[in-house]
């Protein structure tokens, strides 16, 4: 039994509501904690404050801007759009990352739908959403632009085969140009997203079609020898396009490729089959926490296909049957997958230039292995059944389902951060002073700080009473939460509230009081740079909220 006709449009519908588990968690107050923190929201507050900049503008909040490796603008934009709308920053941000989400199990469908029933293009869908490293890629890393661009892979893949199936040269011109746009957009998205990794699907995408030339459709020798080189033309126009729409904001920025921008975070062989699930980050050696496995419904189901498709006799192909495309699918994987081991170092001395470490080549591994999945319904009637598709689909959700779990912190950016301490190290996201500031007063100063990325020094927070005639009436050097969580602890992104109690002397002025704020490294004295250049910070600032005055705790207080 299968689905009654003129019910196509049901298992789009069906990738929609299924997706629901993936992004259920984003319905949670507050924002998740990952590797990178609240950087996104912050990213989005920037830009709200400077709309005009448009084009010229680049996500580089905490990190210097890189050439390749950098975040596009195009997810901000999107969100900024959700933001105007009402949405705040907060939900804008997981907006966006939930209708990307969404939309990556859309694209999957079109992709393989060109390939497979509507019931194995579901399933590929299906199992796009739920690869694990596409859940780590959102909750755990917390990568904005790359889970937008998860959703981009698929079209763009899917422009380039279907650029091969068209006899331009029985086209119009105008449709040929209007075609061509089309073909090339995908691939201007990609690179206005993440540019590196634009560029690198762009060779994986040119690769897949080189392979499947003349494939999909049955073309003539001739044809197949014009496209030989005419599929590769709206790949790389559009990598050039988007190139040249951030051309103002690499000038404006000053982008270049930064030499420590890349981590030689190469993948264990044991960890793609791991079963653990952890929040911390890549340290290329067996105790890393950070999850890199395939999944077991992914490779479970890929390993059902090909040994179904092995003894299958399909010619729906034309030339090649789907026996054929798939095995190319798999062989491109396999491909990837060596590439992030060690022994393929030499190589990253170039592909370095474009990511950050060899591992974020599994979202294209996991792209390949969920079309090969889909395949397990083509190579078996009986597997389309309703009883038996739900199955199917459902494994993937059940066995991804434990890693829906983010860690979740109480809070709502609504303004920009306060300053960034060192070298790109400590971001001072916001700050609440308790207490009134005159002589006397005992004020208690509530922090919130992010680790922009690993830290190795001690530091000591410093936190002054002072007055305008120049002279300090009251002084807090503590570390963070009263030293049971030094910075040499601290994760990338990890956020950390802290409270510091300073006295003013009650000898002093009556008034006129500021306090400043500071770190600096516990074993010499030497303080922390802010990014204008001084080594403490002032506040209140003109603008900021008036310190609160209340006898009563605050939450969390102690």
């Amino acid at each position: 039994m299968k689905f009654p006709k003129g019910s196509a449009g049901l298992y789009p519908l069906l990738v929609v509501l299924l997706a629901v588990f993936a992004v259920a968690p984003l319905e949670y107050p507050g924002a998740f904690q990952s590797h990178t923190g609240l950087l996104a929201y912050y990213n989005l507050i920037a830009l709200d404050q400077n709309p005009l900049q448009f084009f010229s503008w680049m996500p580089t909040l905490g990190r210097a801007p890189d050439l390749f490796r950098s975040d596009g603008a195009l997810p901000y934009f999107i969100a900024l759009i959700f933001s105007r709308l009402g949405f705040g920053y907060l939900g804008a941000i997981k907006l966006v990352y939930a209708l990307a989400w969404i939309a990556s199990g859309l694209t999957m469908f079109a992709l393989a739908r060109k390939f497979f029933s509507d019931a194995g293009a579901m399933l590929a869908a299906v199992v796009y959403i739920y690869l694990p490293f596409h859940i780590a890629t959102v909750y755990v890393r917390g990568a904005f632009a790359e889970s937008v661009a998860w959703a981009i892979f698929p079209v763009a893949l899917l422009s380039v085969v279907s650029r091969q199936s068209t006899a331009v040269s029985q086209q119009s011109s105008v449709n040929k140009v209007l075609r061509f746009t089309f073909y090339a957009l995908p691939f201007a998205l990609l690179y206005l997203t993440q540019p590196g990794i634009a560029i690198l699907f762009a060779l994986v995408a040119f690769a897949i079609a080189f392979a499947t030339r003349g494939r999909t459709t049955p073309l003539s020798q001739s044809q197949r020898d014009f496209q030989s080189l005419n599929f590769s033309i709206p790949i790389f126009s559009g990598l050039a396009f988007g190139a040249l729409l951030t051309l103002p904001a690499i000038l404006r920025n000053n982008a270049r490729i930064l030499r420590d921008g890349f981590e030689p975070n190469f993948v264990l062989p044991f960890q793609l089959f791991s079963s653990l699930w952890g929040f911390g980050a890549s340290t290329g050696n067996f105790l890393d926490q950070f999850p890199l496995q395939i999944g077991i419904a992914p490779l479970g189901l890929a390993i059902i296909a090909i040994a179904l498709g092995w003894h299958a006799n399909d010619e729906r192909s034309g030339e090649r049957s789907l026996q054929r495309i798939i095995a190319m699918f798999l062989a491109v994987a396999l491909v990837l997958i060596a590439l992030t081991f060690e022994i393929t170092s030499p190589i990253w001395n170039v592909l370095g230039i474009f990511v950050a470490a060899p591992w974020q080549l599994l979202a294209f591994v996991g792209l390949a292995f969920a079309f090969v999945a889909g395949a397990v319904i083509e190579f078996d009637p009986r597997f389309a059944r309703p009883m038996m598709l739900a199955f199917f689909v459902a494994l993937p959700v059940v066995a991804s389902y434990g890693y829906l779990a983010p860690k979740f912190l109480d809070v709502k950016p609504t303004r920009p951060q306060i300053a960034i301490f060192g070298n790109n190290e400590i971001a001072l996201l916001d700050y609440r002073i308790v207490g009134p500031l005159r002589h006397g007063a005992t004020l208690r100063v509530h922090l919130t700080w992010q680790a922009l990325r690993p830290i190795y020094n001690d530091y000591t927070v410093f936190v002054q009473a002072v007055h305008e005639n120049g002279n300090t009436y009251g002084q807090s050097d503590n570390k963070p939460q009263d030293g049971s969580l030094p910075t040499i602890k601290w994760q990338a992104g990890q956020v950390i509230n802290d409270m510091h109690a300073v006295q003013i002397d009650v000898e002093g002025p009556s008034e006129g009081f500021y306090l400043q704020i500071g770190l600096y490294k516990s074993a010499t004295g030497e303080r922390a740079l802010i990014t204008a250049g001084a080594d403490s910070l002032r506040v209140p600032r003109p603008g900021d909220p008036d310190p609160v005055i209340t006898d009563q705790l605050l939450p969390g207080q102690k």
